[in-house]
């Protein structure tokens, strides 16, 4: 409820695209939007990004969609990989995705 009350009197800010900045902090302005997804943990992250798409809150999708993407920045593919829990893909599979996506991959 206190999430719903301090929406009310103070609206998320738009987030602006292109990002402005390649951070979390340098992206939100307003410190109680930042303060409010700090310390939450992966799983907890993703659960909110499930629910706020799911009961299409715009302004909290977009925050912890903002959220994810700053901490995927700068991450190799493995690292990525892990983040999002998913799972290496088999030679055959690799081999599929280099020839039906040729645009993802680098070389």
């Amino acid at each position: 409820p206190s999430m719903i009350i301090h929406y009310h009197s103070e609206p998320l800010t738009e987030i602006k695209t292109p990002l402005d900045d390649n951070t979390f902090e340098g992206n939100v302005k307003q410190e109680w939007y930042q303060n409010f997804l700090k310390g939450i943990d992966q799983p907890m992250l993703f659960d909110l990004v499930t629910a706020a798409n799911f009961m299409a809150i715009q302004p909290l999708l977009d925050l912890t969609c903002l959220k994810v993407s700053c901490q995927l920045m700068g991450k190799s593919a493995d690292e990525i990989r892990q983040i999002l829990n998913i799972p290496k893909l088999t030679p055959e599979e690799e081999a599929t995705a280099r020839r039906e996506h040729r645009w993802i991959f680098d070389d």
